[in-house]
């Protein structure tokens, strides 16, 4: 793992809404990073959700599964994404979501109880996870749009569009499982899709 894994947690926060002088050093403090191996959860449905994570390095999935053992896909989180679960860690009920390393990596994690409750002592930190929390429900808000408006065709081609190097290092399960579609579907969506290329 490289020496400082906190710089580019800072970073990431940073970006979505900067913190004030002394707080990231308190911030800090919390935070733990740590390599993960391909296959690892670092959460299953019916456990305490209890840390928030940043990828570092590495693919994560957050993934439900229902009561026939089929697997939808909720969200990737890639280098650069936050990932835990909000509705879980907020709820502190058993957790609905599963996340699995699909990648070998690094995360950087925190108690997700005592970042909220250094929050409540710095405005920009309160500001910050305000911040974070409306971006979730933007992202939330047009998947939800994709899925009750779009044609399968249509979601395929946004989520490439999107994520242009996920396609590659995802099995065709996972992608067809994220579009709410079968294999079988995105094969056929697949082969439309390179007979009409010229």
């Amino acid at each position: 793992m490289a020496p400082d894994p906190w710089q580019d947690l800072l970073h990431a926060l940073n970006q979505i809404s900067p913190l004030a002088h002394g707080v990231s050093a308190e911030l800090q403090a919390l935070a733990t990073g740590r390599r993960v191996k391909k296959g690892e959860h670092l959460l299953r449905a019916g456990d305490l959700a209890r840390n928030v994570l940043f990828v570092r390095r590495g693919l994560l999935r957050e993934y439900y599964v229902d009561g026939q053992g089929r697997e939808a896909t909720r969200r990737f989180c890639g280098q650069g994404d936050f990932s835990g679960s909000l509705a879980d860690l907020i709820l502190k009920d058993p957790a609905a979501v599963f996340i699995e390393c699909l990648e070998a990596g690094e995360v950087v994690e925190a108690d997700w109880a005592r970042v909220d409750a250094l929050a409540e002592l710095h405005p920009s930190l309160m500001k910050l996870l305000r911040r974070f929390a409306e971006s979730l429900y933007v992202r939330k808000m047009r998947r939800e749009h994709e899925m009750l408006t779009m044609p399968a065709a249509r979601r395929y081609r946004s989520f490439v569009e999107q994520a242009p190097d996920l396609e590659a290092r995802l099995p065709r399960l996972m992608v067809a499982s994220y579009l709410g579609i079968t294999p079988v579907h995105l094969s056929r969506i697949c082969s439309a899709g390179r007979r009409r290329r010229p």
